[in-house]
Order: C-alpha cells, then sequence, then structure tokens
C-alpha cells in the first residue's frame, strides 16, 4: 500500500460554550493571534475562532492554528457524532437533544493539545505567569523526552506547554524499534509530586518576551483502548512513523506510542496515544477537542489520499470547501474524529495585516449577515423547527 504523504499537522479544532471567553484566555493570557473570526463551514449558526502563533526571530513562521467552534446551551447535549456532515449538523442544531453538553474525555477522543516553548525555563515562567493569572497548573513534570505543565482552557480542555529538551533520540538509536520503559522517578508513584508542585519562577511575568512566547504545536495526545490496534491504523493505512513506544507515565499498566509526519520531528509534527486498555469511551461536548487535522500539499493530494484510504477500507466523508481550506474527515478505529487538509489561506477574505479583525463570512451567508451576526452577539440557545 502506497503510504500517505503527510506534510505535518494542521490544526486541532475544539468545542466551546463561549467563545468570547476564549477568545480572552489565548490572546490575553496565552499571547496568541487571532486570525479568523466566521462560522463553521457546516451551519452558519456555529460560530469559530481561529487562532494562530506569532513569527519569532530565525525562525520559520508557524503554520499551525488551534480553533474553537461554539456549542453554547446549557441544556442542549452536543451531537453525538459531532460536527462532520452538513445535513447531520442541520438537524441537530435544528432539533437539540436535551442533555448535559459538556465532554468526557475518554477512548475514542483527544486527551490534551501540547504547545511548544523552546527551554524548562520558559515552562517556569509560563506556570508563573498563568497561576498569578488565577488558573491552576501541574508540573513541571520531567517526560524524559520533553518537560511539560497542564492547565485547562476556559471550558476545562487540557492544554499542555512542552519544552524541546531533550528530545526523542537521546534513548534509542533508531527511533520506536523497541519499547523503552521510563525511569522510576518520572513514574506516577516515583516522582516526589510536592517537589513539582513547589517548582516555579521566582519573579511576577507581566508581559509575554520573547524568550517564552509559545511557539506552535508540540505534539496532540488522544486515547486509545487497543494500542497495537491504533499503531496498525496510523502506521500501516495512514502512513505515519512510529518513533517511541513507551509507558504511560500517569497511570500503571497504560503505554504511550508516538508518531511522526515527517523525517525531522519537527515540533508540530508528532501526534500520541495515551494506551489505555478497556478504558470507556468518551463523549464529544464542550472542554474537549473535537478533531485533529492533518495536512496534505495541494488538492490533487487531498484527493488520492481521500480515494486511498477510501480502498484501505476507511470510511472517509466527501472533500468539504471549509472556505479556507479543503478537506475530509475519517475515524481511527476508537471512532475518534480525524481529518486531512489543504493547507489553509486565511488572506482569501482579509489582507495578511487586517487577519480576526472582523467577522468573514462567506458569500452564499453575506444576505443573512444581520441575522448571523445578531445570533453570535446574543447566543440564544437552538430553537427545533417546527414542522407543520
Amino acid at each position: 500500500m502506497n503510504r500517505m504523504i503527510i506534510d505535518g499537522v494542521n490544526s486541532q479544532t475544539f468545542v466551546c460554550s463561549n467563545i468570547q471567553r476564549i477568545e480572552q484566555f489565548y490572546t490575553n493570557i496565552l499571547g496568541l493571534r487571532i486570525v479568523k473570526r466566521t462560522v463553521s463551514h457546516l451551519d452558519g449558526r456555529l460560530p469559530v475562532t481561529t487562532f494562530g502563533f506569532n513569527s519569532h526571530a530565525e525562525e520559520l513562521p508557524r503554520m499551525q492554528t488551534i480553533t474553537y467552534l461554539e456549542w453554547n446551551p446549557i441544556f442542549y447535549m452536543m451531537p453525538k457524532d459531532g460536527f462532520t456532515d452538513p445535513a447531520v449538523v442541520a438537524n441537530a442544531v435544528s432539533n437539540p437533544r436535551a442533555g448535559d453538553p459538556k465532554g468526557r474525555w475518554g477512548a475514542g477522543t483527544n486527551h490534551h493539545l501540547a504547545l511548544h516553548v523552546v527551554n524548562r525555563n520558559g515552562l517556569l515562567k509560563w506556570k508563573r505567569r498563568l497561576t498569578d493569572s488565577g488558573i491552576h497548573v501541574t508540573g513541571p513534570y520531567n517526560r524524559n523526552y520533553f518537560h511539560a505543565i497542564y492547565f485547562r482552557d476556559p471550558d476545562g480542555a487540557i492544554i499542555e506547554i512542552a519544552s524541546s529538551e531533550p528530545g526523542f533520540g537521546h534513548d534509542e538509536t533508531i527511533l520506536g524499534s523497541e519499547f523503552k520503559h521510563q525511569p522510576e522517578e518520572n513514574l506516577v508513584g516515583g516522582r516526589s509530586e510536592l517537589s513539582v508542585a513547589s517548582e516555579t519562577w521566582p519573579t511576577a511575568l507581566p508581559s509575554i518576551t520573547d524568550d517564552y512566547a509559545l511557539r506552535g504545536f508540540h505534539h496532540i495526545t488522544s486515547i486509545s483502548s487497543n494500542a497495537e490496534r491504533t499503531e496498525k491504523f496510523f502506521v500501516d493505512t495512514v502512513g505515519l512513523r512510529l518513533i517511541k513506544k513507551t509507558e504511560y507515565l500517569d497511570e500503571k499498566g497504560g503505554t504511550h506510542y508516538y508518531y511522526a509526519c515527517n523525517e525531522d520531528l519537527s515540533p508540530g509534527s508528532v501526534i500520541t496515544f495515551f494506551g489505555l486498555p478497556g478504558y470507556l469511551p468518551g463523549r464529544l461536548g464542550t472542554g474537549l477537542s473535537h478533531h485533529f487535522t492533518l495536512e496534505v500539499e495541494n488538492e490533487p493530494a487531498l484527493a488520492d489520499q481521500r480515494a486511498r484510504l477510501e480502498r484501505a477500507g476507511v470510511k472517509v466523508s466527501t472533500i468539504q470547501d471549509a472556505i479556507y481550506s479543503k478537506l475530509f474527515h475519517f475515524r481511527d478505529p476508537d471512532g475518534h474524529i480525524c481529518a486531512v487538509s489543504t493547507p489553509s489561506d486565511f488572506t482569501v477574505d482579509e489582507n495578511a495585516d487586517e487577519l480576526g479583525q472582523s467577522l468573514c463570512l462567506p458569500e452564499y451567508l453575506e444576505p443573512r449577515r444581520a441575522e448571523i451576526e445578531s445570533h453570535i452577539a446574543y447566543r440564544p440557545a437552538p430553537t427545533p423547527v417546527l414542522v407543520d
């Protein structure tokens, strides 16, 4: 079977209950910039905001983005199958089901997104800045291949910040060739949680300086109920490269497998899976990632890879015009939603120096602008459509 040609990770999409609150969190606290305010290409009643990373001296621009889609009713659950098909989404928004909109991570869902800083001092600075802002942080933990801290977005989604050092190659010559056991002092029960919790930067950090600004993605982590089955799917079917097999550091009996999209293991090119056998399935909703998106070079490559996955027996969606990219969805063996897309271009309807300053709508929705702007401003709960 020909391997999929993946250029890297394009984006990760989360579900939130209040998109204005998310915008304040990512811009004021984390220092990211808004690159697009729009609505879902699947249904104009779903507001969407996308965040990008700032460029830094002597570094290539980080092209990955973080997208949030708002599902705001307190007493309606998100559609079980998520937001992937226009007809299903339109029906779900028009005919919502009573229930808890809150997501719950488990088998078949994402667990967290890891953002990237250069070194461990950057982690300590983020810990101090976040805790001074009233945000609970755990870490910094030694993950053997990097150091990391953890916190939650305003809806409860887990966000990690991870360092570059020491890297994936320090404990084996051929990456992924054998199962690597972790040092006891890094494992749950072996590390000193009090020592970890007490470590932080000694002085306040009222502004984000270049030395610890977020550089982009470090990795994306999801949950698998069967590590070997997930490995076979992402290596043999999707075409990623297995680079590390090791233990899950925070629960005994779990595994942690790392996969790379490219040969140089550049930050943001890695996705990982916690292997938790028999773990309960998760539930999509607010405070959880909806899907991650891998990237291919162009539209012909997108069509080729969709056809290749379909021939391999993977159920794939049609190719959708998401305005700023073309994409299709598929699911891993646990049901986690994944996507493949062309590179994003947010300048199709805004100048590069004006990104994110206004609400952008596709042409077919412009006649409904007043209605959509009113809906975003007042955020009413969905109203079932009455049929005579």
